[in-house]
């Protein structure tokens, strides 16, 4: 099955987690974080050094689920910045990626 036609049925099922453990997903994150010397690119750009443990999508999956595995669209990050992604209130902004 193609990747997208995939993604896009996990979305309707609700059922994404079943994406982020699959081999290909696995695999692809592991070759991001080690091209990226396992470092966040968000505190990167700040000057900081901080060890990326996760690679998150840039467009969200569920709005973009061709770009589910585009590593144009996929950016390590350490557990601060993910968290400060999908989980702190921003003005006018509603994450519809919160788990």
């Amino acid at each position: 099955m193609e990747t997208e036609a995939w993604v896009r049925r996990l979305i309707r099922e609700d059922n994404l987690h079943e994406f982020y453990t699959s081999p290909v997903w696995r695999r692809t994150q592991a070759q991001v974080l080690k091209d990226n010397h396992w470092e966040c690119r968000r505190c990167k750009e700040k000057g900081l050094v901080s060890r990326a443990r996760t690679v998150h999508h840039i467009k969200y999956l569920k709005k973009y689920p061709a770009l589910a595995l585009d590593r144009d669209n996929l950016e390590p990050v350490c557990d601060k910045c993910h968290y400060d992604e999908h989980h702190r209130k921003k003005p006018g902004f509603m994450n519809e990626e919160r788990w």
